[in-house]
């Protein structure tokens, strides 16, 4: 297909979408359409790009490139793992964000505005580090993780496949979040997290032991 490499769709018609292509936009893509599961939004418009019928439609072929636009960690997955042989994920860095060289990162994963990066980081697939976080040197996060607004991460850090991190939440350097956790919004995490937990507060706790 001749079309133009700039070109791209997104997948998802809520808030987080809104994020996206306002990113999109600033890097200069051209929104082509947007596509959603929830029949009630097709027809309809996200800031200004219509949304023009379900996910299935990415089967057409008519799509060479797409970003996820969906907050939800698993949702994410689901759709990665289902249409991954149907167009090419990409990756967008908002350029009002730092993200130094040395950085790797995954496809279809998205940084937006007043992110910092630093040195030797490691970013999987599909994941999320949203407005204004911070992620220090050597952090490792794994695929389809979500980095919330304004959340801390000290050098070290590693985060495992799938977990969220609310936002405003901290992390101290070389601690480990497992996989499929939850760190409530303010958490501060001193100690090592096990997998597929929900932590709150200052420390962080299991909600089981409140």
């Amino acid at each position: 297909m001749n079309k133009s490499v700039k070109e791209v769709i997104v997948l998802g018609a809520g808030g987080h979408a809104k994020v996206v292509i306002a990113t999109l936009r600033e890097l200069e893509f051209e929104v082509k359409a947007v596509l959603d599961d929830n029949e009630s939004k097709w027809g309809k418009h996200i800031l200004g790009i219509k949304i023009i019928g379900p996910l299935e439609l990415i089967k057409s072929g008519n799509f060479e490139q797409a970003v996820i636009a969906i907050g939800d960690n698993k949702t994410r997955k689901e759709i990665a793992e289902k249409y991954n042989r149907f167009c090419r994920w990409i990756s967008i860095i908002h350029p009002f964000s730092y993200v130094h060289p040395s950085v790797e990162i995954g496809e279809g994963s998205v940084i937006f505005a007043g992110a910092v990066i630093q040195p030797e980081v490691v970013i999987g697939k599909h994941v999320i580090i949203n407005t204004s976080a911070s992620v220090d040197h050597d952090c490792k996060i794994e695929d389809f993780v979500h980095i919330a607004p304004g959340v801390h991460l000290a050098g070290g850090v590693w985060v495992g496949e799938g977990s969220l991190l609310g936002i405003g939440s901290s992390v101290i350097p070389y601690k480990r979040i497992g996989k499929w956790t939850a760190i409530g919004a303010g958490s501060v995490v001193i100690n090592d997290i096990q997998d597929f937990l929900t932590v709150v507060g200052v420390p962080a706790r299991p909600i089981d032991d409140k």
